[in-house]
């Protein structure tokens, strides 16, 4: 059982680093949380964004809007506050 607690617990981490969490999938993801405190949340985050980045370095057509939940988050952990439309 623990192993299919694991397996819903990175298919929650993941649609959350891309965007497809909905209220009840953020209520679930957050209580497991509470009990895998050590799961790779950030790094599930950031790997969604460097993915982002390489997709849109290598064909700027299939350029894609960052979640704003994610950006916000990004320029959280990087310390940069500023307007969302101009970058500083």
């Amino acid at each position: 059982m623990k192993r299919m607690h694991g397996d819903r617990l990175q298919e929650l981490l993941a649609d959350e680093a891309l965007g497809g969490l909905d209220a009840t999938g953020n209520s679930e993801l957050e209580a497991m949380l509470r009990e895998s405190p050590g799961a790779e949340r950030d790094a599930l985050l950031r790997t969604a964004a460097l993915t982002q980045l390489a997709f849109l370095h290598a064909d700027r057509s299939a350029q894609q809007a960052m979640p704003a939940r994610l950006r916000a988050r990004l320029l959280g952990m990087a310390g940069i506050q500023g307007s969302p439309t101009r970058p500083r």
